[in-house]
């Protein structure tokens, strides 16, 4: 296969089914980089709904910077991985206070942002500045390893980006971006063809997972009216669903994580966000 089979073979298939989302028509980095946090192990269709809701309640850098944690998490309920929407306000924050309120283009710059890691800060200097720099998702792993690695197990990230950095569309790095994601979330069916890579990595059950039950905390003091819950009844409401599930973990061990990635405070006798 060579790069230019490969990437025809992609843009013809993208010109007829490219899927339309809203944050492929802007160029707002703030947008752009709350799709981008928001769709990390998060469906797509689930993703759309929120993006929108979110950029209602916050339609600007600013605006998400200067907001409390509760409204935050309150509008990020639904989807999980809470310490997300967390790095995202202080992203917020970081670029507001000390950048003028303008953000940084290059993927070295912006991978110093809080919470933004090397897929992020290129896909995000990629849609918004146009950036040739390759990288590569679990869509995108899938449709180098599919042409490019059809016999081959174990395959690094790294042996994929020597393909995938030749194969960039220089003109619209953009478009040839989102052409992969769709062709790895669309055309290839066989879902399985990651477990080739070295990077896979099993979907665990949430259910009874260490998250389940950080989760069932936060939204415990996210569906209280009151802004502080006795330390008690937390203890003994986590108690009893950790009991439920027969789990293993500790009480001290989820609400310690919890405090420590900040995502809820302790104040005396009291919890809150």
């Amino acid at each position: 296969m060579t790069i230019s089979n490969f990437q025809n073979i992609i843009l013809k298939w993208y010109a007829k089914n490219r899927r339309p989302m809203p944050f492929r028509e802007t160029l707002d980095p703030y947008k752009i980089l709350v799709s981008e946090i928001m769709l990390q192990q998060t469906q797509v269709s689930r993703g759309m709904e929120k993006y929108k809701e979110f950029l209602k309640i916050f339609p600007t850098l600013q605006s998400l910077a200067a907001t409390d944690d509760k409204t935050l998490m309150r509008t990020w309920k639904g989807l999980g991985y809470w310490r997300r929407a967390k790095f995202l306000k202080e992203t917020a924050k970081e670029i507001v206070k000390n950048k003028n309120g303008v953000f940084p283009k290059t993927p070295n710059e912006l991978e110093k942002l809080p919470g933004i890691g090397p897929y992020t800060a290129r896909a995000l200097a990629c849609f918004a500045f146009g950036s040739k720099e390759a990288f590569i998702d679990t869509n995108i792993r899938r449709v180098y390893i599919h042409f490019f690695f059809p016999d081959k197990k174990n395959i690094s990230d790294g042996e994929i980006l020597k393909i995938a950095e030749k194969a960039v569309l220089q003109k619209n790095p953009r478009e040839w971006h989102y052409a992969l994601f769709d062709y790895g979330a669309m055309e290839l069916k066989d879902k399985t063809i990651n477990k080739r890579a070295k990077k896979y990595a099993r979907q665990s059950k949430f259910e009874g997972s260490f998250r389940f039950f950080r989760t069932k905390v936060v939204r415990l003091l996210l569906e209280e009216k009151e802004e502080k819950i006795p330390v008690s009844k937390i203890h003994n409401t986590l108690k009893k669903e950790l009991s439920k599930h027969k789990s293993a973990y500790k009480k001290e061990e989820v609400i310690n994580s919890l405090l420590k990635d900040k995502l809820i405070k302790k104040r005396g006798a009291f919890y809150s966000i």
